[in-house]
């Protein structure tokens, strides 16, 4: 006889064993990390495609602003000293404007220059006129120079880069209680303008002295401006990076109604213009802050040696001057402070193995080297 209750079961049993079942945990887990390998694989991809992207449109934008450069120095027969897109551009400049995202930074000192494009997202290229475009180093890391005061400034050595053009200095406290940069300034005149500190500078090397307007020369062969990562010069020996040399007014960022760029003694400098980065300024002398510096760092010494100077920490160069010619590279230094003496004559620092004169005095159109002091 057959089971009716026995049949059924089995039916039920049947019908169970064959219903579906779910995923184990490591089943899921390898679908979750299989996701994951595709959703990575997407993301690398797309970014590489992107910054692919971003290179090409930088290297379009340098190649093409390059030949626009070259095009008006053969027109000229100089290299434009600015890129100038307002409404009134200056003498001497030329327009150029880099793709969206990306910004542009110019230096040229008429007979070179070096065209800098920076992407939003820290995508670094240079081009210059002998070289084409090429990958330059990611701009991160030091602080700008104009973010530094005297009441922030570090108590140890610390490299930093000026905003107007990525030139790298070094800027410390030193024992004098004066935040002082340690390297020669080599700041050509406009640039990027983000902290509303750029100035215009006339590129006086080769030409006649002059007093009344603002001009750097440069030192043949001897500067050497790096940007981060590369560290600037710690040169010891008072050799090697001796920065651009200024006249009286270039030194003061050309500032007028007064001494500065004139034959006026009547009317004191002002020391909160000059050609250091917003937060720095021109040191004093005539007993100033030269002095101190040498008594500091020195021992004070007027006769014996300047070796305090040129040494850790001041590294001062012996950047040599400019008077319708360049002379003393290698042998002496100078330096600029906004201390006038007389109508034609202004204070400096002047100083060579053994001798150092802390409030030396000389004529405004002499071209002499920059050390700024934060305040």
């Amino acid at each position: 006889m057959i089971n009716k209750k026995s049949i059924l079961k089995s039916k039920i049993q049947n019908r169970t064993s064959a219903s579906p079942r779910g995923f184990t945990i490591v089943e899921l887990l390898v679908v979750i990390v299989v996701i994951g390998i595709l959703a990575a694989i997407t993301v690398v991809s797309y970014t590489g495609i992107t910054q692919r992207a971003t290179m090409a449109t930088i290297q379009s934008d340098l190649t093409n602003a390059s030949q626009q450069l070259k095009v008006y120095q053969v027109v000229n027969m100089i290299y434009p000293t600015a890129i100038d897109c307002s409404s009134t551009p200056a003498t001497n400049t030329i327009c150029l404007k880099a793709s969206p995202n990306n910004t542009f930074t110019y230096t040229s000192d008429g007979t070179t220059f070096n065209l800098v494009e920076t992407n939003t997202n820290s995508m670094v290229y240079n081009v210059t006129d002998s070289t084409g475009p090429t990958a330059s180093a990611i701009i991160t890391g030091s602080p700008y120079i104009q973010t530094i005061t005297a009441a922030s400034c570090p108590s140890t050595r610390t490299q930093v880069q000026d905003a107007r053009d990525s030139h790298t200095y070094w800027v410390q406290k030193l024992a004098d209680g004066k935040c002082w940069m340690l390297t020669n300034l080599g700041y050509a005149g406009s640039g990027t303008n983000t902290y509303s500190d750029t100035k215009t500078l006339t590129n006086g090397t080769g030409g006649s002295t002059t007093y009344t307007v603002a001009s750097y020369y440069v030192t043949p062969s001897t500067t050497n401006f790096t940007t981060e990562p590369t560290a600037p010069s710690i040169s010891t020996d008072g050799t090697g990076q001796y920065g651009y040399l200024y006249n009286f007014c270039g030194a003061n960022g050309g500032q007028t109604g007064n001494g500065a760029c004139s034959d006026v003694s009547s009317v004191a400098v002002n020391d909160a213009i000059s050609i250091c980065p917003k937060n720095w300024r021109l040191p004093t002398s005539n007993g100033g802050e030269f002095t101190a510096l040498n008594t500091a760092i020195n021992g004070g010494s007027t006769t014996t040696t300047d070796a305090g100077l040129i040494g850790t920490p001041w590294l001062a160069q012996r950047g040599g001057y400019w008077y319708s010619a360049f002379s003393n590279q290698g042998s002496s230094g100078y330096y600029w402070s906004f201390t006038q003496n007389s109508a034609t004559s202004a204070y400096y620092l002047k100083f060579y193995s053994p001798y150092v004169y802390p409030a030396d005095v000389n004529y405004k159109d002499s071209g002499f080297a920059v050390r700024c002091v934060a305040v």
